[in-house]
């Protein structure tokens, strides 16, 4: 999807969808699983970002992992991922 038409959200409105944490999005960008331009709290968020981040916070949460262990586990199932496209 071309960025442009993608949606775009605050970090307010990325903290709403993850339960409010506001903390472990921080972390969760400092992990890397997301990137962004600049300052958390000042950032503008992507669809995909917000997708990456509710599937992170149900691996964090289901598995009760920690945030380098969803890192791995996301950054696992996207090598699948390619692998089965390939």
């Amino acid at each position: 999807m071309n960025q442009e038409y993608d949606i775009q959200l605050t970090f307010d409105e990325i903290v709403r969808a993850c339960d409010g944490n506001k903390e472990w999005i921080v972390s969760v960008i400092e992990e890397e699983i997301i990137s962004i331009e600049g300052n958390p709290m000042q950032a503008s968020y992507t669809g995909f970002q917000l997708s990456r981040l509710r599937r992170a916070h149900r691996i964090s949460r289901d598995f009760e992992a920690s945030i380098p262990a969803t890192a791995l586990i996301l950054q696992l199932l996207d090598e699948l991922e390619t692998l089965r496209k390939g």
